[in-house]
């Protein structure tokens, strides 16, 4: 009778609060929602039992939820193995009214093609980004600068210097969608005691995430 009553109110509370009974509807402020974060790592903590190593969250990508006796949660996850290796992760959870322990419902691991339509390519048009085109994005987006030292790294190894390039800021940077990502930065780079120079370098990431130095032109001296 408690738990009946239990779940009695809390779909009052949630009918209260605006939220509806229903499919599922995509959370757009899913990265301020502590509840989110939990249904995150209890999926990632779940799953890495079941395959016997440890695994860690890195990045919650995209969340739809679900009002039932309880909310599901649908996630789309970037995850780092036991090796380091990244890797894509779709998992649903059930969080129970009344304080229960959430349930993992199912999970997979998407094709590197399913991954880059369902997140990539889906989170380029929600943000103003066209297809085949490129975009402003903030010099200090993690994967600008994973890809500027990228650059910086396939540089000095090009170089007869004994001292190796290295990144001093990243002045712009432009993303485009196209069998992956293609990066446009303009980046100053330190080397050793000599003047500072600054590169135009494109960079593209494949579906395996598997990164090449396609340009490197001398901007200034």
């Amino acid at each position: 009778m408690k738990l009946v009553l239990g779940l009695v109110l809390g779909l009052l509370a949630q009918a209260a609060s605006g939220t509806m009974l229903g499919g599922f509807k995509k959370h757009e402020d899913h990265k301020n929602d502590a509840n989110v974060e939990k249904a995150a790592k209890f999926a990632v903590q779940k799953v890495g039992e079941e395959r016997k190593e440890k695994l860690d969250l890195m990045k919650v990508i995209s969340v739809h939820t679900q009002v039932v006796a309880g909310t599901n949660y649908k996630l789309l996850l970037d995850i780092a193995n036991s090796q380091n290796k990244m890797e894509r992760l779709e998992a649903d959870v059930y969080e129970p009214l009344g304080g229960q322990e959430m349930k993992l419902t199912s999970s997979r691991t998407p094709s590197p093609d399913e991954a880059a339509q369902s997140a990539e390519q889906h989170s380029e048009r929600m943000s103003g980004g066209l297809l085949g085109g490129y975009k402003e994005v903030s010099t200090s987006d993690q994967e600008v600068t994973e890809a500027a030292n990228f650059a910086a790294e396939q540089l000095s190894q090009r170089s007869n210097s004994l001292y190796p390039f290295k990144v001093k800021e990243v002045l712009q940077a432009k993303t485009k969608v196209a069998n992956g990502k293609v990066f446009d930065l303009a980046v100053k780079l330190s080397q050793g005691d000599m003047q500072d120079q600054i590169m135009q370098v494109e960079v593209s990431r494949d579906l395996k995430n598997t990164m090449l130095l396609q340009k490197s032109t001398p901007a200034s001296s």
